[in-house]
């Protein structure tokens, strides 16, 4: 997803000359391309984010449409107060990037690691926050936030997602099935979606069928839609971030809000820094957010759920 985005902005910046990109020293093998395209418009601010973001919120007060990137935490715990005060309430028009969701740095350790960026991120006032699981999500989500005027925040992952299409879908209305199946609803966004696929297959050979419903926009959160997705089945909502992430908090709001009370799981990473060094794969088994690990919850839930109707 980052050539993909790197390249929407390349498109973009063809037809539109205030679009400037900002980079806090990194994105080198992938922003190549891009710089080449905008000279003077490419903007290294060096290891200096909190000075980028202030850039990039003068800039979009001047008239340009500017884009800042770094790695997720970088951009967002780094310099929270900046974009606080000089982006969401000034509520200038910059399209914050953040790159390496979730676990996704793997082995680079919790400095790299980005568990609680969308919920800050969802915290501001006037921040739009996607978080795209594939490249057809990630093209969407960028038309989304490109024709709004207020800032953004694009999650992202380094993984690319899978192939798969993806229905139209818009800023009020951020939710939709991508596999049907009436036992359970598996509720997620961003890497995890990849995973609920495969737990979805893993609970099918136990004669489970869960549908799972993908939710790129995560502020504003489509509470009506997924309502309606949902229907008043048991619900897993699963998130790559710590507990009070904007995915449990919009699915919690929406469960408790509905006439009837459904059951509910919650799957998110442990509320701790990892204490061992591992690669994505093993830091998400140990945080209980692989395929495995997900379809033996959502099992239980599901079993729960059978056995307090019989009852």
């Amino acid at each position: 997803m980052r050539n993909r985005i790197i390249q929407l902005i390349k498109l973009q910046a063809a037809k539109d000359d205030n679009i400037v990109f900002l980079t806090g020293d990194l994105g080198f093998s992938v922003v190549e391309p891009l710089m080449d395209a905008l000279g003077e418009r490419f903007v290294n601010a060096g290891v200096a984010e909190a000075n980028m973001i202030g850039l990039a919120a003068a800039l979009a007060a001047s008239g340009f449409h500017p884009f800042a990137y770094s790695i997720a935490p970088f951009i967002t715990s780094r310099c929270y107060e900046q974009i606080r005060n000089d982006i969401a309430y000034q509520r200038r028009a910059v399209r914050l990037i953040g790159v390496g969701a979730g676990f996704s740095y793997g082995a680079l350790g919790p400095s790299h690691h980005a568990l609680e960026d969308a919920t800050i991120m969802a915290s501001l006032p006037n921040m739009t926050v996607v978080n795209p699981a594939n490249v057809a999500e990630l093209d969407q989500c960028y038309k989304l936030v490109t024709e709004a005027e207020n800032p953004a925040y694009i999650r992202i992952a380094r993984e690319s997602g899978s192939t798969r299409e993806v229905p139209p879908f818009s800023m009020d209305r951020g939710a939709y099935v991508v596999r049907g199946g009436g036992d359970m609803a598996l509720v997620t966004s961003g890497v995890s979606v990849a995973e609920c696929l495969r737990a979805s297959d893993l609970l099918a050979q136990s004669g489970i069928f869960a549908s799972v419903i993908s939710v790129p926009v995560l502020q504003p959160f489509p509470k009506t839609e997924l309502s309606k997705l949902i229907g008043e089945r048991p619900v897993a909502c699963v998130f790559e971030g710590y507990r009070g992430n904007p995915l449990a908090t919009g699915v919690m709001e929406v469960l408790l809000e509905a006439p009837a009370r459904r059951s509910y799981l919650g799957l998110h990473a442990p509320l701790a820094f990892p204490a061992v060094v591992g690669g994505t794969e093993a830091l998400r088994q140990r945080a209980g957010l692989d395929a495995s690990s997900i379809a033996r919850a959502a099992l239980g839930l599901s079993r729960r759920f059978s056995a307090a109707a019989e009852g």
